[in-house]
């Protein structure tokens, strides 16, 4: 690997978001922890026939996985 996994913090709608890079084989995805009660959360970008979205696994968040992935879009942007 040339570079190490990453982890930073952020922020939804009020909630303090701990997200965690991880490579699996080629793939890499993030493991998002909420400060409130929720259960983690672990998102990745996928292809589909219409482009490349974020997508929870398993899937039933897509809602938070698409807020998120933006966060994480945005982190690298930045870099």
């Amino acid at each position: 690997m040339l570079f190490e996994n990453e982890s930073f913090e952020s922020e939804l709608e009020g909630v303090k978001l701990r997200i965690e890079e991880h490579s699996i084989g080629e793939t890499i995805v993030f493991r998002v922890a909420f400060s409130d009660a929720r259960n983690p959360l672990t998102v990745s970008k996928m292809n589909t026939p219409s482009g490349k979205i974020w997508m929870s696994i398993p899937q039933g968040r897509q809602r938070e996985a698409e807020k998120i992935g933006e966060i994480i879009t945005e982190h690298f942007k930045t870099k």
